[in-house]
């Protein structure tokens, strides 16, 4: 009897064992990648301040580092409205299909390169696709597109993560399009926006804008602590340009020499490195340089995540 009590419990120990073990495998990691074809990509940086590039695509989160394509193996949620941070991201977006989250996201943030989230505010209610986050300060920006009953539609900003928000004018802005906002990384009050007409620039939290340049169809512009870089396209060709916020000069960055290249739609910088830029095109070709465009690699082909 006492034998058989104590075969129960060497049975009952190498269950639970068991059961850890699969549990453990099962934990959220980012792992050889399944699914090397990604589509609709909103967004790609730096996140956590870690030197590896992250993705956020239609099924989840992909990182490339030393090790090649690396993919998020649970949390497959279409993010939008995708923005690094320090210390993480922020994002909007849809839910995986038979995950019980809220649709659509509102705003929400991660600190542990995706595995979990907070629900910061419109959870349920909106979807942001015109989102801004400042590398380091977490200072947010919203363009809402679509009215609920505690947002109304315009420029926001929010000072604490989204407890609360201020709806700002956007006066000066005289474009009809906005490809995309971009906060400063430390400034909370800095704001620029690309658009058709060129790239505009708040110093008031979004309140006054003025015009730095006259570069025609903008499609992506980003931020660092000097200025920034951006990309237009104008007469069928692509460009991408670095300014500067104390000098009107501009400085060209080369790009691939690859015939046709598509319009670029994201761009993102290394915080530790400003030579290291990475973009994405309007047919899903990613391309990185660490030597501010004197080389290039090619990461991605029309989706295809190369190796």
């Amino acid at each position: 009897m006492k034998a058989g009590k104590i075969m129960f419990s060497l049975l009952v120990a190498i269950s639970v064992l068991s059961t850890c073990i699969a549990n453990e495998d099962k934990r959220f990691t980012y792992e050889e990648i399944k699914n090397s074809t990604v589509e609709h990509i909103h967004g790609l940086g730096y996140i956590n301040g870690q030197q590896e590039i992250a993705i956020a695509t239609h099924n989840g989160l992909y990182k490339y580092g030393q090790d090649g394509w690396r993919e998020a193996n649970g949390q497959k949620h279409d993010y939008m409205g995708f923005q690094a941070t320090r210390d993480g991201f922020f994002a909007s977006g849809h839910p995986e299909k038979g995950s019980n989250l809220k649709n659509p996201f509102g705003l929400i943030k991660s600190t542990d390169s995706g595995a979990s989230f907070e629900q910061l505010s419109f959870y349920g209610e909106n979807d942001f696709h015109y989102l801004a986050a400042g590398y380091n300060s977490n200072m947010v920006y919203v363009y809402n597109e679509t009215a609920t009953n505690d947002m109304e539609v315009g420029l926001h900003f929010s000072e604490n993560e989204g407890e609360s928000w201020t709806k700002v004018n956007m006066k000066g802005y005289n474009s009809n399009t906005l490809s995309n906002l971009v906060a400063h990384p430390t400034k909370k009050e800095l704001l620029v926006v690309g658009s058709q007409d060129g790239v505009f620039m708040s110093n008031d939290y979004g309140e006054n804008f003025t015009l730095i340049n006259h570069a025609k169809m903008v499609t992506f512009v980003i931020l660092n602590q000097i200025g920034g870089f951006y990309s237009n396209f104008e007469n069928e060709q692509v460009k991408l340009k670095a300014f500067f916020f104390d000098k009107k000069d501009e400085k060209n960055i080369p790009l691939p020499k690859e015939e046709n290249l598509q319009p670029i739609l994201y761009i993102a910088t290394n915080p530790e490195n400003p030579k290291e830029i990475v973009f994405m095109t309007n047919n899903i070709d990613i391309y990185l340089t660490k030597d501010e465009g004197i080389t290039w690699n090619k990461l991605a082909t029309k989706g295809k995540l190369l190796e």
